[in-house]
Order: structure tokens, then C-alpha cells, then sequence
């Protein structure tokens, strides 16, 4: 019986290993990227609407800085110094803040001589329009609010403003200032740190949570470490492929590494049982290993290619992530996982050793049981089945989207803490972009004019809206200093204010005054509520505006963002049903039986009606985390269904039980844990898609070992009445459990 493996044998792992260590050493490594280029195609409409946004008026993502004291001296000397400190920081395209807006007050407050009876001379310019809407400066409170105006930049400039902004604080916090700080910019941030968080703490702690279970069930260091070593080597080549291939990574491809992982090892591990099963009848190492191999090589190719096929149909999405996700994940499992694991495994099983113990484990007789039973009582379990898929389906009409972003962080974060204190105030933490385009310069047409600042008017009045900044906002405001009123000035002084001021016209201003920029500051808004502002704002223009040969045009990161959150519901709704179609075609086709088909339908079902039935009692929103979940246990849920069928077909009830359904119990037990391993996490969507898979890897379980035998036994399917002649003498001896 031979012991060794042939020379064939070895140079094939050498070169499958040789492949994957190339990947590994010298491929680049995908940059981390969470910036909103990064979710949609260059040829979207809603991208290309906001790059030539950006190419005529600039940058639209504002970090807003409020400085809140006892002193109105000290919280305007602070002010001062927040606006010069972030002025000189790459990446900031301009800051607006007191100093700026109210540079002549601010220097008759600070003279000694005057700032006892100074406030009374001017008051009156601080209840101004600018002043009312963004609020620069409360000597009420006393409060002072900076806004910095954010060019897109990379991870590491955002991330040498956040700690500019954290040395800001300590300073305020000496001088006895509190200072708060909020925006979309700094969530990205806080984006890009969870992404590169499950490379460094959830990826360890699943892998390691997987390497305990496994150790303790196999009992060999030796058998789980040749388990773990090819499936780690494809982990790792895949970061190679992605960053050959010029693809970036963020919170939704950073799963596709985990969940190769744990969809390999689970596939792997039924190679291993094989294994020990045949060394446990007296197989040799190298003739176990190859026997384990041509026993299950079928079965897993079978699998794997029906999980990358459901997987690669995501590589259609509109969302980039999602199709770098897709694709990639096929990647993992067909290209790089099951060479390693029917060329690399059995080399390494070969020379590590037999199971310790020769007695039959008590585990294959528990499943064995555990089958038969819910074979015999198929009509309550059908029941139960069907309970789950339409508490489901129920689950699945109440499912929103996560409106905003910073719900991704822990209430306890100081980022979401800051943000939802800001928002308590009724601060505006979120832009949507308005331009109005003319064939003719807009400003120069006083009648026009006039009926545009009506319209703005109207707009600035809708309850969503907190804050507005345009050129007729600064229009305004030269009219209130010239007369003490809110309203527009002469011709000629808007002419003066064109002319004198043109760094601070120019980012409202573009195509020569025939396109104006209204930035509107709105509260967080879900997708349909920003929906309805949108309609709310179009049919003002139609009432106020119609026929002055104006288009409206409204765009911004964070609506974009929005979108994106829409989009994820969608998405996973139309990939899911893709996902499932294809996946079942695939198992008709593979498994050749209509009715094996069918009875995989219902216990494939039940983990993804588990997660939404899961996601709709507990009103979880979906998030990037939460999205990508369904999917995931669809392809893990058909993974096993397949490998039990393929097992039932050819060899019955009761030696798939003790066999390939014992392998099942075992690696989902080892993926749960890996999974419920990252929900220490502290950012949410983590957390959620920890708790989530884990919950639905169980599920996925009890329809593999509890419904799959009462659906067979529901439509009378029959196995193949003889054993395989393909399959070796030694995988049909009595398995032990």
C-alpha cells in the first residue's frame, strides 16, 4: 500500500504552491478606498453628474468644527486659530468661519478699549442672513462654527487632518473650550479604518476562533495545520490578484478574504474526514489521501463551481465594490481554491499521520439518528420549513436601508458622538448640491435675479434645509450690511460684489455667471425622504422658475452616498434572486435530477429567509455589512446541500449521515465560531455580518440535516441502488462516525 506520494503528484503541488507564493511575495497589495469614486463606474450617470460638478465649482464634502465656551473672547481666539490651522492643511480646497465673515466686528470685540460696550455697536451684523443661516458666530452662547471644505484625498491626507483636528481639541480643551467636529469626510475616514480593521483584528480572530475548533476536533496539530496551509495560501494570493488587477478594496471586497476562508476550510474538511475515515479502515497516508481525493474530488469541484457561479453573477452589480466582490470570490474559490485543495491537501494529509483513536466517534451516529428522524416525521419538519420562509418573507417587506453612514460607528464613538450632538442642535451635517444653468449670465439680469432668489427663498423655507450658501446668500448679505435689510441690493452693488470679491463669488459661480451653485446644508435624511426634498425642490422651480430657459440640477457626494445605500438594498434584493436562479440551474444540471433539484430548493431557502426573518423582527437596517449576508448564505447553504446529495446518491441515507453529513455538522460548527469570533468588532456592520453568518451558517445546518431528509422523503427520491464503481473499496467500508 503505497505511503509516499509519486513524483507526479509532488511536482503538480509544486506548482500549484509556487502559483500561489508568487501571488502572495510579489503581486502589489490593493490600496485601501472608501472615497465615493470608488462605489460607482466612471460611466455612471450619477458620477459623471457629480465630477463636472466639482470640475466648474469645486469641492462639496464639509467638515464642520463648533467651538462652544464660558468666554466669548476665548471662543473667538480659537475660532481664529481652528480657521488659520486648517487653511494650511493639504486637501483643504477653503474654510468659512467668524474671522472671515465678521473680520471687522471680531477686531472691535478684541480691542480692549471697546469690547466692554463693543457687542452693542455690533450686534446688528450678526443677525445678518449669512450669520442666520450657517450660524458662524453665537455670542449668546458663545459659540463659533468653522466649515472646511474638503477636496477629494486620499486615506492618509484625511487621516493627517483628523489629527490636526484632535490636537485642535487638546488645545480648546486647555483653554477650558469645548470642541465638537462632524462630516462626511471623517466618516469616510473612519470607512477606510474599519476595512483595513478586518485585515488586522476580525480576519485573525475568525482564523484563529477556526484553528481552535479545528484543533480540538481533529486532535492533530499535524492534520489541522495541512487543512489550514493551503486554504491561508489562497487567502492570501488572492489580495495579490485583486491588487494585479488594479482593484481597490473597502468594507464589502474586504469579506471577500473571510469568507474564502471559511467556504474553503468548510470544503477542505470534508477531504479530511474522508481522510481519517480511510485511515481508520487501514489506508496507508498517501493511498487515504488519494482515496479521500477521488472519493470527494467530484463533489467538491461540484460545489465550489455552483458557489462561484451564484457568487459571479454579483460581478454584474452597479456598485463596484459589489462586482469586485463577485469576481473575485470566484476567483478564490474555482482558480485558487480547488487546485489547492485536491493537489496541495492530500501531499500534506499524506505524512500527517493517522486519527489517534480507532473507536467509532458517537458524532456519526447522532447525525445518522438525527437524519432518520426527520426523514420519518417529514410533514412537521416540512411545516416548520415553511414557517421560517415566510416569517422571512415577511421580514423582507420591512427591510430600509442605513440612511447615513455614521450609524456604522458605536453610539460611543467619539465621532458619532460629536455628530449626533451637532445634529441634536439642529446643525446641518449633510450637502445637497443645486445648480441652476441659463444660456444667458444670471446675475446680470435683475428681473431674473429677483425670481431666482424668490425660488431660493422658498427652498431655504422647506423644514429640511437648515443652512444655505450661494452668491445670492453673499448678495444678501451685502445688501443687509449697505441697509439693514434681507434682501438683494442695487444692480450696481452686485456688479461691486462680482468685481470685488472674486474668491469668495467664485465657488457659487461658473460658465461665466450662466450656472449659480446652491449649496443647501440638510438634516440626515433616509433615501426616500431625500426623495421627497428633491421633488419638493424641483416643483418649486417649476412654479417659480418655469419658462426663464433655466435647468435644474441637483447632485453632491452625500446624495450620491445616499444612493449608495438605496442601492445596496437593490442590489442584494436583484443578486439574490440571480444568485438563487443560477445556483438552482446549476444544481439541476450538476445533479442531473429534476426532483433533487427541487428538494434542495426549500432547505437552500431557509438560512436566507433566517437572516431576513432576523433583520426584520430586530428592524436591523441594511447596511455593507448586512447586505452582502443573504448572499453568502445562500452559496454556504448550497455548498453542503450539494455535497450531501452528491453523498445520498451514491451511497444512501445512512452512510451519507455517518459520512459527508458528520463533515457538514463539524464545519459549520468550525465557520459559526470563526464568525461569531469578529463580533467584538466596534464597528457595526462587522459586528452584524459576524452575528448574521454566524446565525445563518446554523440554519443553513438544520436544513442540510433536518429538512433536505424530508424533502427527499417528501418526493420520494430514491439514490442510486448500487455504489459508484468509480468510487474506491475503502470509502465504502463501514465509516466510522
Amino acid at each position: 500500500m503505497s505511503t509516499l506520494p509519486p513524483a507526479r503528484a509532488c511536482l503538480a503541488g509544486l506548482l500549484v504552491a509556487g502559483v500561489l507564493g508568487s501571488l502572495v511575495a510579489l503581486a502589489p497589495r490593493p490600496l485601501v478606498d472608501n472615497a465615493v469614486d470608488a462605489w460607482f463606474p466612471s460611466r455612471d450617470p450619477r458620477i459623471q453628474d457629480l465630477r463636472a460638478f466639482q470640475a466648474r465649482f469645486g469641492a462639496d464634502e464639509v467638515v464642520v468644527v463648533e467651538l462652544r465656551g464660558d468666554s466669548l473672547t476665548e471662543v473667538v481666539r480659537l475660532a481664529e486659530e481652528v480657521e488659520l490651522a486648517l487653511a494650511e492643511q493639504a486637501g483643504v480646497a477653503r474654510v468659512i468661519g467668524p474671522a472671515q465673515a465678521f473680520s471687522t466686528e471680531l477686531q472691535i470685540l478684541g480691542d480692549p478699549e471697546l469690547a466692554r460696550d463693543g457687542m452693542q455697536f455690533v450686534a446688528w451684523a450678526f443677525q445678518g442672513p449669512l450669520n442666520h443661516s450657517l450660524n458662524l458666530l453665537r455670542p449668546d452662547l458663545p459659540a463659533a462654527r468653522v466649515l472646511a471644505v474638503l477636496a477629494p484625498a486620499d486615506a492618509a491626507t484625511r487621516a493627517a487632518f483628523a489629527r490636526r483636528l484632535d490636537a485642535l481639541r487638546e488645545e480648546a480643551r486647555a483653554a477650558g473650550v469645548g470642541l465638537r467636529v462632524a462630516g462626511q469626510p471623517l466618516v469616510n475616514l473612519e470607512l477606510d479604518r474599519a476595512g483595513a480593521e478586518v485585515e488586522t483584528r476580525s480576519m485573525p480572530w475568525l482564523v484563529g476562533a477556526s484553528v481552535l475548533l479545528l484543533l480540538l476536533l481533529t486532535r492533530s496539530a499535524r492534520r489541522s495545520l495541512a487543512l489550514l496551509a493551503p486554504v491561508g495560501l489562497c487567502v492570501l494570493a488572492l489580495d495579490g490578484v485583486l491588487g494585479l488587477c488594479g482593484a481597490s478594496s473597502n468594507l464589502i471586497v474586504a469579506i471577500v478574504k473571510p469568507l474564502t476562508f471559511v467556504i474553503l476550510l468548510a470544503t477542505g474538511y470534508h477531504l479530511l474526514v474522508a481522510y481519517e475515515d480511510l485511515r481508520r479502515a487501514g489506508a496507508g497516508g498517501w493511498s487515504a489521501a488519494r482515496q479521500a481525493v477521488r472519493a470527494k474530488a467530484t463533489a467538491c469541484a461540484l460545489a465550489l463551481s455552483t458557489t462561484a457561479v451564484g457568487f459571479g453573477s454579483l460581478a454584474t452589480s452597479d456598485i463596484v465594490p459589489i462586482r469586485t466582490f463577485g469576481w473575485a470570490s470566484a476567483v478564490g474559490l474555482l482558480l485558487l481554491g480547488l487546485p489547492a485543495l485536491l493537489v496541495l491537501l492530500p501531499l500534506l494529509l499524506a505524512g500527517s499521520g493517522a486519527p489517534r483513536s480507532s473507536a467509532p466517534s458517537r458524532v456519526g451516529g447522532f447525525v445518522a439518528a438525527l437524519v432518520a428522524g426527520s426523514a420519518r416525521r417529514w410533514p412537521l419538519v416540512l411545516a416548520l420549513g415553511l414557517g421560517v420562509v415566510l416569517a422571512g418573507a415577511l421580514g423582507a417587506t420591512r427591510l430600509s436601508p442605513q440612511p447615513h453612514a455614521i450609524h456604522y460607528l458605536a453610539a460611543d464613538h467619539p465621532l458619532r458622538r460629536d455628530h449626533d450632538a451637532l445634529e441634536a442642535d439642529g446643525l446641518p451635517l449633510a450637502q445637497l448640491e443645486v445648480v441652476l444653468e441659463g444660456t444667458a449670465p444670471i446675475a446680470s439680469d435683475a428681473a431674473l435675479l429677483a425670481r431666482v432668489d424668490a425660488w431660493a427663498r422658498r427652498v431655504e423655507a422647506l423644514p429640511a434645509i437648515h443652512a444655505h450658501a450661494s452668491l445670492l446668500m453673499i448678495l444678501r448679505e451685502a445688501g443687509y450690511r449697505s441697509a439693514r435689510r434681507d434682501a438683494l441690493p442695487a444692480q450696481s452693488i452686485v456688479a461691486d460684489v462680482l468685481r470685488a470679491h472674486p474668491e469668495e463669488v467664485a465657488p457659487y459661480v461658473a460658465r461665466e455667471g450662466r450656472a449659480l451653485r446652491f449649496s443647501l446644508g440638510i438634516e440626515t435624511l433616509a433615501p426616500e425622504q431625500l426623495a421627497a426634498l428633491e421633488r419638493e425642490i424641483r416643483e418649486a422651480f417649476d412654479e417659480e422658475l418655469a419658462g426663464q430657459g433655466l435647468h435644474l440640477n441637483l447632485t453632491g457626494t452625500y446624495a450620491l452616498l445616499l444612493s449608495t445605500q438605496r442601492s445596496l438594498l437593490l442590489t442584494m434584493r436583484n443578486s439574490l434572486l440571480m444568485t438563487a436562479v443560477l445556483m438552482q440551474a446549476v444544481l439541476l444540471v450538476f445533479l442531473g435530477s429534476l426532483r433533487l433539484a427541487l428538494a434542495a430548493l426549500l432547505p437552500n431557502a431557509l438560512p436566507v429567509a433566517a437572516v431576513f426573518a432576523l433583520l426584520g423582527a430586530l428592524s436591523i437596517p441594511v447596511d455593507v455589512g448586512t447586505a452582502m449576508v443573504s448572499a453568502i448564505a445562500l452559496g454556504i447553504a448550497v455548498d453542503d446541500t450539494l455535497h450531501l446529495l452528491y453523498a445520498w446518491k451514491h451511497q444512501g441515507l445512512e452512510r451519507a449521515a455517518r459520512g459527508t453529513a458528520r463533515a457538514i455538522l463539524l464545519s459549520s460548527l468550525v465557520i459559526a465560531a470563526g464568525f461569531l469570533a469578529i463580533t467584538p468588532s466596534p464597528f457595526l456592520p462587522t459586528r452584524s455580518f459576524g452575528a448574521l453568518c454566524a446565525a445563518a451558517m446554523l440554519v443553513a445546518l438544520a436544513g442540510d440535516l433536518i429538512l433536505l431528509p424530508a424533502c427527499l422523503r417528501a418526493l420520494r427520491c430514491q439514490p442510486n441502488a448500487q455504489p459508484s464503481p468509480a468510487r474506491p473499496a475503502a470509502e465504502h467500508a463501514p465509516m466510522s462516525g
